[in-house]
């Protein structure tokens, strides 16, 4: 029985403390359409990404804020006119250790849209493939996206308009493809800037079709494969899909209950997926979030565990005794092995190929220091991507930066200057509004879905 919108009595066990962003904001209890007014996280309780819906999922919770739920999913949106709805500071704790504040500061600088710029040669989805792109400097510009998020808006570049897009990826050909969240659609963008729906229409649903007939709910992760089909995670719906160049939409796993399971196809089941990869032979890794699993998907739809005890932790391990704690991103380097954003515990993690899991950099408290291995910080990093090269980048979320991290360990800090904002510029002069998606194209450019401020964002190396 399919129980993707669950009725709240399902859901009870952990109203009394629900977990919501680092600023509180009304939101959803569950899938019904009855608002309330949500109380604050207690100390140590985790912030999820604001401008999502708030579900909770057998305990635990998304968050949106109320203006975005009016209209999410449909023709309009909430979200602020500049990207200024989202937060830019944290105090949530993770399983090793408790977190510090990130900076808040105010929206600075106007975006200016930009660019057109072709992309060809091969790229990746999720960081698997792309070329080793160089050292900066680096030079960030808003490729599409008004910064509004009030009302659906179909266009070229700064004319276009986003609702907290979240996962990113660019083809072969530079086509650049969005899961747009609160708009529940999946947005396609030519090399040229001209933004379109490929698929997902009015309203929110798990119903499979063809283009404005399919629905999403809260589409989280995109990737990419070498056919140019795109897999898309949806937390909400607790499910994988495929969508065909054409813009077909089908179910590729998951069976839309809140659970746990391996098995083929809509036999297996996830806990809000998030992040998704596509490795060198086509399979598909995912962020398992609220399972604290990596999950993989074969081609034929067999879903297996990867690594995750199934229980919130930081252990190191192999396999299935190593831990995470909500894991929201995963990139694929071109020897097979898996990166993950392990978001609560502000970590970054490396499983080999054997399934050996490590932790590659951070402190496990949140903090935006750099440095080697786990001398460097993070504050919910929350996309990842990986070039030719094994050089890693991470979408620092409460931070506002972009993240280095080279094969060694070594994390550095790329673009942003620490302070939420929209402005353009090289390096640390350019500032982003909790930056989620990232992806690299087969130039040596990185696009980031820069969700708070409702843009896309490219990095070229100058």
């Amino acid at each position: 029985m399919k129980s993707h919108r669950p009725h709240s009595a399902a859901h009870s066990a952990d109203h009394s403390t629900p977990e919501v962003g680092p600023e509180s904001s009304p939101g959803k209890h569950n899938h019904t359409d009855h608002t309330s007014t949500l109380p604050a996280a207690p100390s140590g309780h985790t912030p999820e990404p604001l401008g999502l819906k708030r579900r909770h999922f057998m305990g635990t919770a998304l968050a949106l804020d109320a203006a975005a739920l009016l209209a999410a999913c449909g023709g309009g949106g909430g979200g602020g006119d500049s990207g200024s709805t989202n937060t830019s500071g944290s105090s949530s704790g993770s399983s090793s250790g408790s977190s510090s504040g990130s900076s808040s500061g105010s929206n600075s600088g106007s975006s200016s849209a930009s660019s057109s710029g072709s992309s060809s040669s091969s790229s990746s989805s999720s960081g698997s493939g792309s070329a080793a792109l160089p050292n900066p400097p680096w030079l960030v510009t808003t490729f599409a996206g008004t910064g509004s998020s009030l009302t659906l808006i179909e266009g070229t570049g700064g004319t276009a308009t986003f609702n907290t897009p979240y996962g990113i990826a660019v083809d072969s050909s530079g086509y650049v493809y969005v899961a747009d969240s609160n708009f529940c659609r999946i947005r396609k963008i030519t090399p040229t800037g001209v933004v379109s729906t490929l698929a997902g229409g009015m309203g929110t649903g798990a119903v499979n079709g063809t283009g404005g007939t399919a629905t999403f709910d809260n589409p989280w992760g995109v990737a990419v494969d070498t056919s140019g089909y795109l897999l898309v995670s949806e937390a909400p719906n607790s499910d994988l899909r495929k969508i065909t160049p054409a813009g077909v939409v089908s179910t590729l796993a998951g069976s839309g209950a809140y659970a746990y399971l391996d098995g083929t196809g809509t036999g297996a089941q996830f806990h809000g997926p998030r992040g998704v990869a596509i490795d060198a032979s086509g399979n598909l890794y995912v962020a398992d979030s609220d399972n604290h699993r990596i999950r993989k998907v074969t081609t034929a739809g067999v879903v297996s565990t990867v690594a995750g005890t199934g229980t919130a932790g930081a252990a190191n391990g192999t396999g299935t005794m190593a831990s995470f704690q909500n894991p929201y991103a995963v990139a694929v380097d071109a020897t097979g092995a898996v990166y993950v954003a392990d978001y609560s515990n502000h970590l970054i993690r490396k499983i080999t190929p054997e399934g050996v899991v490590s932790t590659l950099a951070g402190t496990g408290t949140a903090g935006a220091a750099n440095g080697t291995g786990t001398n460097a910080s993070f504050n919910y990093p929350l996309g990842l991507a990986v070039d030719a090269s094994g050089v890693l980048y991470v979408a620092d979320y409460l931070n506002h930066l972009i993240r280095k991290i080279t094969s060694e360990g070594v994390v550095s800090t790329l673009a942003g200057s620490g302070t939420r904002g929209s402005a353009n510029g090289t390096g640390t002069l350019a500032s982003f509004n909790n930056p989620a998606g990232i992806a690299l194209d087969g130039n040596g450019n990185m696009w980031v879905a820069d969700s708070g401020n409702h843009r896309i964002r490219k990095i070229t190396p100058i």
